[in-house]
């Protein structure tokens, strides 16, 4: 009886454990149509998308962004903040693009971002590794806010 109530305990730790890690790690991608940008992707899950889009102009707007929806397809959403100081890169200003679509088990958001800089390129990890590190802490702090937040309303 021991060995299944501590394998149960295990189990389930573990479980946590890794759900934890999963939910706040940051993937990197290409932009489609541009060849050295970079896009920065995170997996909220628990929340539902209009939550997830709600408190991200909210977010953006403390960096003193403006948020304008650019494409709504078939619940997936892209938006375009204009004027952000943006931390990660020591307050330049830029535009934000960010993509909303369903994850792929449907168990929450995908939040997919790319930066326009303010000549028009697109940022690249070229750029400097150091800022591309800074940019996933950035967006991993909006997940970890988000899902803290996401909990206390459900509970």
């Amino acid at each position: 009886m021991k060995k299944i109530i501590f394998s149960t305990v295990l189990f389930l730790s573990l479980s946590l454990v890794h759900a934890q890690n999963y939910e706040y790690q940051i993937t990197e991608g290409t932009v489609p149509g541009q060849e050295y940008a970079v896009s920065f992707g995170t997996n909220i899950i628990g929340a539902n998308e209009d939550f997830v889009k709600y408190n991200w102009q909210k977010f953006v707007k403390k960096q003193g962004g403006t948020t304008y929806l650019v494409k709504s397809d078939f619940g997936n959403f892209e938006f375009e903040s204009e004027h952000v100081s943006f931390p990660a890169l020591g307050g330049e200003e830029v535009t934000l693009h960010s993509r909303f679509t369903p994850n792929d088990d449907e168990t929450g958001v995908e939040l997919t971002i790319w930066i326009e800089n303010g000549d028009g390129t697109y940022y690249s990890i070229k750029e400097s590794k150091n800022s591309g590190d800074e940019i996933k802490k950035w967006l991993r702090s909006f997940n970890k806010k988000v899902m803290k937040i996401n909990r206390s309303q459900r509970w």
